[in-house]
């Protein structure tokens, strides 16, 4: 029971991935969105797991959310899901229920703004913060060179567990809710930096915080949108 007690948490690195699946389109009141995929990544050494409760406060028809992180009983520096099965909890902030889901969402999980390059970046527009079911839809890139773990958290209910394995990353695609920004009356064409970033009220527990932030450079010509090079963006990181 000692060792387990001092065995060292394993933490999860919530990792933004840069936009894709661009498109310009017309909202009902016929003004320009830029429509987008984004995508949050676990590429740590735990998983990123969070439980439903009533352990906190919070407001009416949402729930505390608590994050759980394993302990590294067998000292291999790795989640071993046979292996380490002592955890500890921390206070996530709530989660907010989606009738038309019939799920829980786990609140801030990230936030869209659109920049310009300039040496003082002005923000275009930014977004409101998303609220997100985590699970595991799509391995991380092969170049991240990441211990290959099998899928474990799938479809999301009321009341199970949701999380992001090791290796996997949690897709939200371009045709859902909130997978945009309304681009002001006026915006001229040109280079923009579409900048993504995830857990934006910092409260999960991470090994790395310095990557939550991701950007595509994008260029924007009336209805038309494509991605680029990021050289102009790199600053807005």
């Amino acid at each position: 029971m000692s060792a387990a007690r001092k065995a060292p948490r394993l933490l999860p690195d919530a990792r933004s991935l840069p936009a894709r699946d661009l498109s310009i389109r017309r909202n009902a009141a016929g003004r320009r969105t830029i429509r987008f995929e984004s995508g949050l990544a676990n590429p740590g050494h735990g998983v990123l797991e969070l439980r439903p409760n009533n352990l906190g406060d919070c407001r009416r028809n949402e729930q505390h959310a608590s994050q759980i992180m394993f302990r590294d009983r067998n000292r291999n520096g790795w989640y071993d899901r046979d292996a380490d099965n002592r955890s500890v909890r921390h206070d996530a902030g709530c989660m907010v229920f989606h009738p038309s889901h019939d799920h829980w969402h786990f609140e801030a999980a990230a936030r869209y703004a659109l920049w310009r390059p300039d040496r003082d970046r002005p923000i275009v527009v930014k977004g409101r913060k998303m609220s997100f079911c985590l699970r595991d839809s799509e391995r991380v890139p092969p170049k991240w060179d990441i211990r290959h773990y099998a899928e474990y958290y799938g479809a999301c209910s009321q009341d199970t567990r949701q999380g992001i394995s090791i290796g996997w990353v949690d897709v939200y695609g371009s045709y859902l809710p909130g997978q945009f920004l309304t681009l002001p009356d006026g915006l001229s064409n040109g280079l923009y930096c579409l900048r993504t970033t995830v857990d934006p009220r910092d409260q999960l527990l991470e090994s790395d915080d310095d990557n939550n932030h991701s950007v595509q450079s994008v260029r924007i010509r009336g209805d038309r949108v494509a991605a680029k090079p990021l050289r102009r963006c790199r600053s807005v990181l």
